[in-house]
């Protein structure tokens, strides 16, 4: 919540029970004695981390007097505080207006039915009209981004008749991707604990052991990712699905279990946009984190658990983009691959 620029002033924890309301009479009601102070405020927020579905949104709304966002427009507030670039701002609106479509869809049918609440309610008319204004943007927004797509496909043609090979650097949210991106180049492009500080991919040349290829640094994972963001961001995730080689970063300082929950997220993302048989390099990030009697155990675990879901596993690289150790060898690994010399030995 604090990296969308929100303070929590108060927090009501619940139980989903397959098949009913989100919320019981009884969490609705505090949920409103929670959001009371806030009533009046037009940036106070009730934030539920769930996927909100249209009759519950009103249902919180009417009752608390406080509008409310859910898990998916939370990440695109995230999102829109980083997107720099046109193509990134294009993406995020695509992405929030998909998701908001069934809300203003639901608007509409309790506007006919007179029980529009306050929020969204000029009327029946105001409200179908900004649902047609809202597929006709969505439209729109469709044709500039196929219009950057066939852009980036270009300079992406281009680089390969350069003979420059192309390797993504994929991973979770805050794992290392754009620290390992800034070694690899010698760039400094903005890195930070929060989540999502890379939005558009970056591309830049470098040397990786001798053989001179194209570092992407894409947009990074996160769990249960909404099919709004994965159809919006498509064309950026687009360039992972056309790389010679997949650089997935794991952020190894991390307990075994959120280590194995995000390395398998990480992996069905991949799965989803048709990423299945690249050579890929994992590396094992933030071994400076890492007690030295432990790095084993969890380099082995680590390569048991990809290689289970991902047999064209090439290698798992232990690094630390904070002190550069490890790296020699990471850019050794993909130089292998990207001669197409498997046999070779690294010497870092």
């Amino acid at each position: 919540m604090e990296s969308a620029g929100y303070s929590v002033v108060g927090e009501v924890w619940y139980r989903r029970v397959s098949g009913s309301r989100l919320l019981s009479r009884a969490k609705l009601e505090e949920v409103a004695e929670k959001a009371e102070p806030l009533r009046g405020d037009e940036n106070a927020r009730i934030i539920v981390y769930d996927e909100l579905r249209p009759r519950e949104y009103f249902r919180i709304v009417k009752r608390a007097g406080v509008d409310a966002i859910d898990r998916t427009l939370l990440i695109l507030e995230i999102f829109a505080l980083h997107a720099g670039s046109r193509e990134a701002q294009y993406q995020i609106e695509l992405a929030r207006l998909r998701h908001q479509l069934p809300l203003v869809r639901e608007a509409i049918r309790l506007a006919k039915m007179g029980e529009l609440p306050g929020f969204l309610g000029p009327g029946g008319y105001a409200v179908d009209k900004y649902y047609r204004y809202m597929v006709s943007r969505m439209a729109r927004i469709r044709r500039e981004l196929q219009r950057l797509a066939e852009r980036r496909a270009r300079e992406r043609s281009k680089r390969r008749s350069a003979g420059l090979p192309h390797v993504a650097i994929v991973g979770y949210a805050s794992a290392g991707k754009t620290s390992i991106f800034n070694r690899l180049t010698g760039l400094s492009k903005p890195i930070g604990p929060e989540y999502f500080t890379t939005v558009s991919p970056k591309v830049r040349a470098a040397s990786l052991g001798g053989v001179k290829a194209a570092l992407v640094d894409t947009v990074g994972f996160i769990a249960r990712v909404p099919p709004e963001i994965i159809e919006a961001f498509h064309a950026t995730l687009e360039e992972v699905a056309q790389a010679d080689v997949v650089l997935h970063v794991v952020d190894l300082s991390e307990p075994d279990h959120v280590i194995a929950e995000k390395l398998e997220e990480g992996l069905a993302t991949l799965r989803r946009i048709g990423v299945v048989d690249k050579p890929m390099v994992i590396a094992a990030n933030k071994i400076d984190l890492v007690a030295a009697d432990e790095r084993d155990r969890l380099l082995g675990l680590l390569g048991a658990m990809a290689s289970a879901s991902y047999p064209a596993l090439a290698a798992v690289v232990p690094v630390s983009a904070a002190t550069g150790e490890g790296l020699g060898e990471l850019a050794c690994r993909l130089a292998i691959l990207l001669r197409g010399t498997a046999g070779s030995t690294c010497y870092a």
